[in-house]
C-alpha cells in the first residue's frame, strides 16, 4: 500500500471544503481535526472518520500529523503556518499568508529552519481559463507582456465571521486587505513580483462605521517593469466579479468575461505579418487547449465552487510532499502575493503615494 501523508484540519468553516479529496485519495488520511467551536466539530464528526477532535492547535500538531492544512481566520495563518513550520509539520495555507510584516518576518524564519514544506493555496492560479493564459504567457504567444489587471468585486458583508474577525481584518483596514486572488493570478502569468505600490480609496460610503474603502484601486510596478492594476472591493452591493483579469503584451490580448453571458478571449497576432488595425478579431480562447495543463487535461470537470482549482491547488502541496518537490506557491511566492497588499495600506493612508514593497528573499 501506498504511504499516506497524515494531515490535519484546522478551522473547520473553510477546512471541511478540503475532506472529499482528503478522504477519497488513497496516499492522505485526515488524522485530526481542529476548531475552536465545538459545534463545528460536530457538523462533520460523520465524515472524518477516526480523526481525532481538538479545540487547540498546539494540541492537534503534538498528535503525531505530518502536515497540516491551515484554514483558520486569515489573522492566524502566519502564525500558526509558523508554529507547525517549526515543528517539522508540512503547511498548506490559506490565503492570504499574513496579516503584517511582522508575521510575514516570522513566516519567513520558520521556513528557512525547517524541513518542512510550506505552500499557500492560491486556488485562482489553478483555475482553468487562467492555468490556460499562464501556459500561452509562458509560451510568449503574447509576446512583451506590459499590463495586466484584476478585480476582487466580491461583497463579504453577510458572510459568518464579520462580527468576529471580518470587521477587524477586513473591514477595520484601508487598501487591498485580501488581494492575493488577483494579484496572485497575475503576477504567476507574468512570472513577476510587485516593487512598489500606489494605492488610492473611495472612503467608507456603503458602512460610514466601518474604516475600509468601499473600492480601492492599486498601481503595482513589477520588477520587469509591467504595470499591475488591481481593484479591491468586498463592500458595495452588487453581484460578484472577482475572476475579471485580463493582460496586454507585444503580440496580443487576453480578456476574461466579467459578466456570466461574456467568454473568454484572446486577439493573438503574428509578429511577421504586417500590421492591418482592420483585422484585429477577437478568438475563443479555448481555441487554445492544447496549451491547458496536464491536470487539466487529464481530470473531469468539477462542480465545486472554484471549478475545480481547490483540489488542483491542494493535490500540488501533497505530491510536492510526497515527492520531495518544491511547492508551486511556496513562503517566498506567498509574500509576492500577499505583501504587496501590506504596503497598499500605507499607500492610501498616505494619499496614493508610491511605497517600495519588501523582498524577503533578500531579507
Amino acid at each position: 500500500m501506498a504511504r499516506r501523508l497524515r494531515i490535519g484540519i484546522a478551522g473547520l468553516g473553510r477546512g471541511s471544503h478540503f475532506l472529499p479529496a482528503l478522504t477519497s485519495w488513497e496516499d492522505t488520511e485526515v488524522a485530526a481535526v481542529c476548531d475552536t467551536d465545538p459545534q463545528m466539530i460536530e457538523k462533520v464528526k460523520d465524515r472524518i472518520g477516526r480523526a481525532r477532535a481538538f479545540e487547540d492547535y498546539s494540541e492537534m500538531l503534538d498528535s503525531g500529523v505530518e502536515a497540516v492544512l491551515v484554514a483558520t481566520p486569515m489573522y492566524m495563518h502566519g502564525p500558526q503556518s509558523a508554529e507547525a513550520l517549526r515543528r517539522g509539520i508540512h503547511v498548506f495555507s490559506e490565503v492570504s499568508a499574513a496579516t503584517s510584516l511582522e508575521q510575514c518576518r516570522e513566516l519567513v524564519a520558520a521556513a528557512r529552519g525547517s524541513s518542512a514544506k510550506y505552500m499557500m493555496g492560491e486556488n485562482c492560479c489553478f483555475m482553468k481559463p487562467f492555468a490556460l493564459v499562464r501556459n500561452m504567457a509562458r509560451a510568449g504567444l503574447f509576446g512583451e507582456i506590459y499590463y495586466a489587471e484584476a478585480d476582487y468585486v466580491h461583497e463579504v458583508r453577510p458572510f459568518p465571521g464579520a462580527e468576529r474577525w471580518r470587521d477587524r481584518w477586513l473591514f477595520g483596514r484601508r487598501g487591498g486587505t485580501y488581494i492575493t486572488h488577483p494579484l496572485g493570478t497575475v503576477l504567476d502569468w507574468l512570472d513577476d513580483c510587485v516593487v512598489a505600490v500606489n494605492c488610492v480609496g473611495t472612503g467608507a460610503h456603503v458602512d460610514r462605521e466601518k474604516d475600509n474603502d468601499d473600492t480601492s484601486i492599486m498601481l503595482c510596478t513589477t520588477s520587469k517593469g509591467a504595470l499591475v492594476k488591481i481593484r479591491h472591493d468586498q463592500m458595495s452591493p452588487r453581484p460578484m466579479t472577482h475572476n475579471y483579469a485580463a493582460l496586454q503584451g507585444t503580440n496580443g490580448v487576453y480578456e476574461a468575461p466579467r459578466h456570466g453571458a461574456d467568454t473568454h478571449r484572446v486577439c493573438l497576432l503574428d509578429p511577421a505579418e504586417k500590421i492591418d488595425v482592420s483585422g484585429r478579431k477577437w478568438e475563443s480562447l479555448w481555441d487554445y487547449e492544447e496549451y491547458l495543463p496536464d491536470y487539466w487535461r487529464e481530470s473531469p470537470e468539477s462542480e465545486d465552487a472554484h471549478g475545480g482549482s481547490d483540489g488542483f491547488t491542494l493535490r500540488a502541496f501533497v505530491d510536492s510532499v510526497l515527492e520531495d518537490t518544491q511547492p508551486p506557491i511556496d513562503v517566498y511566492r506567498a509574500l509576492d502575493f500577499t505583501v504587496p497588499g501590506l504596503m497598499s495600506e500605507l499607500s492610501v493612508r498616505q494619499g496614493g503615494a508610491r511605497v517600495a514593497v519588501p523582498n524577503f528573499r533578500l531579507m
